[in-house]
């Protein structure tokens, strides 16, 4: 008897054994430790493995860093963008932040949100920001502090989902230079003739360029 060869069966065998661990590997499932994020992109949630879009500005090109979430290397060719300066709170800045109402102390479910948001500071004083995901739209003005680092705000809000947060705000932008972020804070009370307490309306927000 000649063993040498395996037969025709044998062969055929071998190939769909193949064939099959093949398929098995094309189509095993992602790497344990890969990421997903959980978007919001025109009203309905999807999840990816890239990090969501933030909302932009009108006329504010959004940088290379904040389209990738990765830092940018600085372009001596070009100097220092006003947008990448971590020295001083003027310029675009993007993050999360965070939305709530309280009505005589207890905190209002229907308008607490987490969104993200970017704002433009420009060194005239103007200030414009939006979030998108709520509809809320920031307009108003910035003013130096005691520090260089610290700028008052006082803005105005409209167009919010929440109707209520449509309204005028007073705060700061408050840049720490330890970790390259910026420090949002805005409020708007309406104290009402109720001894118990009237309204508050607070935002909140760490932003990077």
């Amino acid at each position: 008897m000649n063993t040498r060869f395996p037969s025709a069966r044998s062969r055929c065998v071998v190939v769909l054994l193949s064939g099959l661990l093949l398929g098995v590997v094309s189509v095993s499932p992602a790497k344990a430790d890969q990421q997903f994020y959980r978007c919001v992109v025109n009203g309905k949630t999807i999840y990816t493995d890239k990090p969501c879009d933030a909302p932009t500005l009108p006329g504010v090109e959004v940088s290379s860093a904040s389209k990738s979430g990765q830092p940018t290397e600085p372009n001596t060719q070009r100097g220092k963008s006003i947008d990448l300066d971590y020295t001083t709170p003027y310029g675009v800045w993007r993050g999360q932040a965070q939305y709530q109402a309280s009505l005589k102390g207890q905190v209002i479910r229907e308008a607490h949100a987490v969104v993200p948001m970017v704002i433009q500071v420009e060194e005239q004083g103007r200030v414009r920001g939006v979030s998108a995901e709520n509809g809320c739209k920031l307009l108003g003005v910035a003013a130096p502090y005691v520090t260089p680092m610290v700028l008052t705000l006082d803005v105005t809000l409209s167009e919010c989902r929440y109707p209520y947060f449509n309204r005028r705000y007073s705060g700061s932008l408050t840049l720490s230079q330890a970790d390259n972020q910026v420090r949002l804070s805005l409020q708007s009370y309406n104290l009402g003739s109720n001894r118990n307490g009237g309204e508050l309306f607070d935002i909140k927000a760490t932003m990077r360029h």
